[in-house]
Parts: structure tokens; sequence; C-alpha cells
């Protein structure tokens, strides 16, 4: 998989093999590169900030699209995912109360690579496992 430091690069690897979760699965991404992009061009902190909490939104209607899905596809650890989904929500939201009590640029840089280390690893982890779930039930959609 090819990521820079601060981007992630969208690529076969991160596909679930449903068109409509790999879009969402990109707009996410974007989201978080645009967040990553905003530090590193050392933007304000309302920039920043902005961009974290279009991140933040982003994830939440994601992740409430793709419970209901792996609900209607009777996916065998669906509330598991969802625990995940919970999870990782938590870490978002903590990321953003830390970038918001500073205004120190290498918080925020430190920040903005834990979630798009925390984004890719759970694509690659946790979204593969339903994904090889809908190749052996055949659904794609």
């Amino acid at each position: 998989m090819e990521t820079s430091e601060w981007k992630i690069t969208w690529n076969d690897a991160l596909s679930v093999g449903v068109p409509v979760m790999d879009d969402e699965h990109r707009q996410f991404i974007s989201r978080v590169n645009d967040l990553n992009k905003a530090i590193t061009e050392l933007e304000d902190k309302a920039t920043v900030l902005r961009m974290m909490d279009l991140m933040l939104i982003e994830a939440a209607h994601h992740f409430r699209h793709e419970q209901e899905l792996l609900l209607r596809w009777q996916y065998p650890q669906a509330e598991a995912h969802i625990a995940k989904h919970a999870e990782l929500t938590a870490q978002f939201a903590r990321a953003m109360s830390q970038m918001t009590e500073t205004d120190i640029s290498f918080v925020w840089a430190l920040k903005g690579l834990h979630v798009k280390q925390l984004l890719v690893r759970h694509l690659l982890q946790e979204d593969s496992k339903y994904r090889d779930f809908l190749l052996a039930q055949g659904t794609r959609s």
C-alpha cells in the first residue's frame, strides 16, 4: 500500500469490494488527507479544527451506514465491528479534544498522523474481515 507520511493513497488493498462502501472509504480518506494537509501547511487553528470536525462528521455518517449494511448482510461479527467503530470514534474525539486544547502545531501533527494510522489500520484489519465474509457469501452490494 502506497502512503506517504501524511497522505493515504487509495488502492485495491483498501477496497472491500462493495462500491458504495469503497466510495465512502475514499471520501473518509479524503477528509483525513485534508486534515493532514491543513496541518502540514501550518494552517491556523480554526482551519485545522474545521478539517478535524469534517472528518468526524464523515466518520459518523460512514460508520452508521456501514453498520446498517453489516446487520442487513447478517455479518456474524457485526456487533464486534460496531464496537470497533465506537472505539475508533472515541479515539478520534480524543484527538480532536487534544488539538483543541493546544496551539502547538507539533501536537496537531502527532494527532493528524495518529488519525491517519487509526483509519488505515481499521480499513486493513477490520474492514477486510467483512470483505472476506462478503466474498465467501457472494454478496457485493
